[in-house]
């Protein structure tokens, strides 16, 4: 073999490589955005469940904030800032509701705000959709 043989096969090992770590990278980063996103749904089935309870769902809601706010430096790298932008608002202003006892206005919020952890699921999902 050829020391240009050689050089090409090098050179394509190591692109293949390279592809085959970010695909790896995209891959587990879709499923753990994804699981992120079910920790959130999952919250606010608990504070819908303390409001059909009669209860305020602020207590719920908090905590639906701490797991939100802990991943947000990560979030911000890859996911577009829009989609971020939204869910914080919507849950901010879940927030305030429940601390005012607004439940019927809360419901539909909460409604949006489980749309939104959907869609940014949905954006770190492979999908011919979000590749095209």
């Amino acid at each position: 073999m050829s020391a240009e043989g050689g050089s090409a096969m090098r050179a394509t090992r190591l692109s293949l490589m390279v592809l085959l770590v970010v695909l790896a990278f995209v891959l587990w980063n879709a499923a753990w955005v994804t699981d992120r996103c079910g920790e959130w749904t999952a919250a606010l089935d608990e504070a819908e469940a303390a409001l059909a309870q009669g209860g305020s769902g602020q207590q719920q809601l908090d905590t639906l904030n701490a797991l939100w706010q802990e991943p947000q430096g990560y979030l911000h790298i890859v996911i577009s800032h829009e989609e971020l932008d939204e869910a914080e608002a919507l849950l901010a202003q879940a927030e305030a509701m429940a601390a005012q006892g607004d439940s019927q206005s809360l419901y539909p919020v909460l409604a949006e705000l489980r749309g939104q952890f959907r869609l940014i699921a949905e954006t770190q999902r492979i999908s011919a959709k979000n590749i095209f």
